[in-house]
């Protein structure tokens, strides 16, 4: 018989993307484990209710390695907001800050964690990849969208403009664009981008592949939708002159660039990660 483990866990959210947080120093669970915690574990009414699971490990030439996974079990190679939060983890468990490095599947990462709590983290991110503006794909465009685009931000984003972000029916397009034959077998989140209040601020809508539906905030999708609009404005992108604010269902999140010494113009996300509590749960491996 199996014995069943109890397992400590934190849960975070920044801007309102919640994620169950592993130490995986210590659990040493592996991917098809992790996976299979996900999967049990981040429904909600039935789990402890999530967007996803990261898992926090040891990483030889960084401060540490974050592993994602989506909530349905699919493994992902990144994740913003998440990142966020574990980069938070990570300082409050101990590895140095305010400056931390981290390796994840989409290459690597560092962050800037205030002491402060409170304080909104931010994370400098590698260079967008295959800008495609007005993408071709095998389907009909939904009645309503005029153009597609496509950029990797970390993982597969499709960015749509729209007028009003809040009428728009995405629970609709998202599951059609997301697995358009075109964009298989990795698919991509679908991105719906509104102009804001002024000039320097755009509102987004996701829906992520792995959760199936629209969440509170994706951070690899609020990069995507900031460059897009960004370059789709002026052909180029202009984030160095002055960060995009971002509103999200969950919260505001900024995209801009600033000086590190790596590189005088690097890309950050930065935006709200907090614990809301902590755990255990029980499980038994299959």
């Amino acid at each position: 018989m199996t014995r069943k483990l109890v397992v400590e866990f934190t849960k975070m959210e920044g801007a309102g993307n919640d994620f169950v947080v592993l130490d995986n120093r210590f659990l040493h669970f592996s991917s098809d484990e992790l996976s299979d915690i996900a999967a049990r574990m981040c429904p909600r009414r039935f789990g402890i209710g999530a967007d996803g699971l990261l898992a926090f490990e040891t990483a030889d030439d960084a401060d540490f390695r974050m592993r994602y996974v989506n909530a349905d079990g699919s493994p992902a190679t990144m994740c913003g907001n998440g990142a966020r939060c574990l980069a938070r983890f990570a300082v409050t468990s101990g590895i140095e800050g305010p400056n931390v490095s981290f390796l994840t599947d989409a290459g690597t990462y560092r962050a800037h964690v205030p002491a402060n709590p409170d304080a909104a983290v931010r994370i400098f991110v590698p260079e967008p990849q295959r800008w495609t503006p007005n993408i071709a794909l095998e389907e009909d465009l939904p009645e309503g969208i005029d153009a597609v685009h496509f950029i990797w931000t970390g993982t597969e984003h499709l960015v749509i403009p729209v007028d009003e972000a809040s009428a728009a029916p995405l629970k609709a397009w998202g599951p059609q664009l997301r697995r358009d034959a075109a964009l298989q077998p990795e698919g991509a989140n679908v991105n719906l981008v509104a102009t804001g209040e002024d000039p320097r601020s755009i509102i987004v809508r996701t829906y992520e592949k792995g959760v199936e539906g629209e969440t509170l905030a994706c951070g690899t999708g609020v990069l995507a939708a900031a460059v897009a609009a960004s370059r789709l404005r002026g052909g180029v992108d202009g984030l160095a002159s002055e960060p995009l604010t971002v509103q999200t269902r969950g919260g505001r999140l900024r995209v801009g660039r600033a000086e590190t010494p790596e590189r005088p113009d690097h890309l950050y996300l930065e935006g709200p990660a907090r614990s809301v509590f902590r755990g255990t749960f029980e499980w038994e491996p299959t």
